[in-house]
């Protein structure tokens, strides 16, 4: 029987790979313009495409009040949200492409968590 620690391993492992692997990426912004959860808030995601689907593989969530949360391989969740197993489909969900500079300036902008 395979335990829960176990597929969490194999879920980290596959966005590990996602994340290191030499994939083209794109970078998309989301703004809560409707308070669908916190009016104002702004995710920004990092995405590769794998199998005709783009996978978030770094996301920073940016709520309305401040301050900021970051997820990826290295801290899938945390007790504010986590990283999303949803693709990221630009032409059904409310983002818009950002650059590259603008996703990493912010990701950079905090030390990684220990």
């Amino acid at each position: 029987m395979i335990g829960i620690s176990s597929r969490m391993d194999d879920v980290v492992s596959w966005y590990r790979a996602l994340e290191e692997s030499d994939r083209p990426r794109a970078y998309f912004e989301f703004v809560d313009v409707e308070g669908w959860v916190d009016e104002g808030a702004r995710a920004l995601y990092e995405t590769v495409e794998h199998e005709g689907e783009l996978i978030a593989i770094r996301q920073i969530e940016l709520p309305s009040a401040g301050g900021m949360h970051r997820y990826s391989w290295r801290r899938m969740e945390d007790a504010y949200g986590g990283l999303t197993d949803e693709p990221i489909d630009p032409h059904e969900d409310p983002v818009k492409p950002i650059p590259r500079e603008a996703f990493v300036k912010v990701w950079n902008s905090l030390p990684y968590e220990v």
